[in-house]
């Protein structure tokens, strides 16, 4: 039987690839992070890079219609885990992690507004090709920022493509994107003329 890893261990995993791109040894444990700067760094740009991807909004992290309850002020608190939000009225945007009428000029609602939502998940909660896409980008970005090796960058720009095109056709199994509602489809060509 095969060992089953833990979703700390996922995180893990991804550092110690990171690591690895500059010739770093990996860390046994999360303790171990605050010991090395290097692993701190590397967790922080695990970070940064899944908070990047997922704003580019994916099937699995975006909700269409999405209501906020109003709070005992009529006012519609915003969520930290929320990247980006449309209010589906045309003048409704975030503003102090409230929604806003841009319209109106208040923070004060008087019924919900249905909203898009993108929202913002934990690296350990994303599907494999998701998190091996993020891993690959943000070794390539971390390797260039700390070693700045031309070569080494090349080789993982490849490498990130690929991995972007897996997560992309994972994200096409959930998404039942077609010629007609995908944003590589007809109605973007349309958009483009």
């Amino acid at each position: 039987m095969p060992d089953v890893i833990t979703q700390e261990q996922l995180l893990l995993d991804a550092v110690n690839i990171l690591l690895e791109t500059i010739d770093e040894l990996p860390v046994d444990d999360e303790e171990e992070y605050e010991h090395f700067l290097e692993a701190k760094q590397a967790k922080s740009k695990i970070y940064e890079v899944t908070r990047a991807v997922l704003s580019e909004k994916w099937d699995f992290n975006s909700d269409k219609n999405y209501v906020f309850p109003l709070d005992v002020n009529g006012m519609i608190p915003v969520p930290t885990n929320v990247l980006n939000i449309t209010g589906n009225r045309g003048d409704v945007i975030m503003r102090n992690w409230k929604l806003y009428s841009k319209k109106d000029q208040t923070h004060i609602f008087e019924e919900e507004v249905p909203c898009d939502v993108v929202w913002l998940f934990d690296f350990n909660t994303l599907s494999q090709p998701l998190r091996h896409y993020i891993t690959i980008r943000a070794a390539r970005i971390f390797s260039a920022r700390t070693i700045g090796d031309k070569n080494a960058i090349a080789f993982n720009e490849m490498d990130e493509e690929d991995a972007r095109i897996a997560a992309r056709r994972s994200e096409g199994f959930t998404g039942q994107y077609n010629m007609l509602n995908s944003r590589y489809g007809v109605s973007s060509l349309a958009r483009l003329t």
